[in-house]
């Protein structure tokens, strides 16, 4: 038997796991592992763009990205700007996203956090001199490498409370 859910409870889910991802991002860890620590809330963010367009939208990548911009301490719009430009591509196409094997998402995944994190260094640079490191982009490896299995999970969540 299906139950149906309220649109206030689907919205709540969604936002449970944004929260959960500005965890991740905030959560602490050792140096080493820190450079690595991959781009949790862009990756939960493109999961709902593809899964509910028409619930998760680039004004919701805005939102996130303000979000982003008040907990990390960065400049405020930097990230808020550069979630929505790599927002566009994935709300644009995303049923041809979804037929992607979870290998092609991960790969086309690494790209758009590649890209987010040139635009975002990109502004950070001439705002504020900010220079790059060479820890600065393997979030984006490890963020491919995590895709599949987020992919899955929030897959899984969403079937388990019945989002439609």
């Amino acid at each position: 038997m299906m139950i149906e859910h309220s649109s206030w409870t689907q919205r709540g889910l969604i936002l449970a796991t944004f929260v959960l991802g500005l965890v991740l991002a905030l959560m602490p860890m050792s140096l080493g592992l820190a450079a690595w620590r991959p781009d949790w809330q862009i990756l939960v963010l493109f999961y709902w763009l593809m899964a509910f367009p028409h619930r998760v939208s680039i004004g919701t990548a805005f939102i996130l990205g303000i979000a982003v911009d008040v907990l990390l301490g960065t400049t405020f719009g930097i990230h808020a700007a550069a979630y929505s430009l790599v927002a566009y591509p994935v709300a644009r196409h995303y049923q041809r996203i979804r037929h992607f094997s979870l290998l092609q998402q991960a790969a086309l995944m690494g790209f758009l956090v590649a890209a987010e994190r040139t635009l975002a260094f990109t502004v950070e640079h001439y705002l504020n001199n900010a220079t790059l490191l060479s820890s600065y982009y393997w979030p984006v490896l490890s963020s491919a490498l995590v895709w599949p299995w987020l992919y899955l999970l929030l897959r899984k969540i969403r079937r388990r409370f019945h989002l439609v």
